[in-house]
């Protein structure tokens, strides 16, 4: 799994497109960013066609990491980060044909992911004081297994749709405000069963970031 981190990484950096160090200077921007989530995803999170778990999100989940920014034009830029999303629950295991003598108890089941997302951000009013909106790719690199039955993809993908505040504290550092909406769309299951809508992870986050021009 360590080996498709890299190579996704990889392929962020690669998007940025071959320039010399005079073409960097005010174009690309680096920093650290830590948010808040609320996971919006199914209660039913199934393994497969029968087992699963019965998930409680009640609770505020968090993720950090390091994010960077390359300017196309003035307005657009390209945007990766590398950020460890904690998505722990509190869960019930839970099986449609079995017949338990006792019943699951619920547990607290560990549930963390490195995500890599890849997106486009438009600055819609680039001054003091200004809004931007992003939509992207996120790329989510599993770190646990919930245990039972379940096999965890070491990859799934989904979408990113986002927007927020920008206020510049200097001509080199600035402050921004985010909100934005994550849906993966792969299967994050192996034996997800396909005619029913597989667990997908769903989730609102608020964020906020620096970032500095280099």
């Amino acid at each position: 799994m360590r080996i498709r981190i890299l190579i996704t990484i990889s392929t962020f950096l690669s998007c940025i497109p071959v320039i010399d160090a005079q073409d960097v200077t005010g174009k690309f921007r680096i920093g650290l960013s830590a948010g808040l989530e609320k996971n919006v995803s199914s209660e039913r999170m199934a393994f497969s066609q029968y087992t699963g778990f019965s998930a409680d999100y009640d609770k505020s989940y968090y993720r950090f990491g390091l994010n960077m920014e390359y300017a196309l034009k003035n307005s657009l830029t390209i945007n990766g980060a590398v950020k460890y999303s904690n998505k722990d629950f509190i869960g019930t295991y839970f099986c449609d044909v079995c017949d338990f003598a006792v019943p699951p108890s619920p547990e607290e089941v560990d549930f963390s992911f490195i995500e890599v997302p890849i997106t486009l951000k438009y600055y819609f009013t680039p001054h003091k004081i200004g809004l931007f909106g992003e939509v992207g790719l996120n790329n989510l690199f599993p770190l646990d297994n919930p245990g039972y039955e379940a096999r965890v993809n070491s990859f799934a993908t989904g979408f990113k749709l986002g927007g927020g505040m920008e206020y510049n504290l200097s001509q080199k550092i600035a402050l921004q405000l985010t909100l934005d909406y994550s849906n993966s769309i792969s299967k994050l299951f192996k034996d997800s069963y396909y005619e029913d809508p597989y667990f997908m992870l769903r989730s609102f986050s608020f964020g906020i970031a620096i970032l500095k021009k280099i």
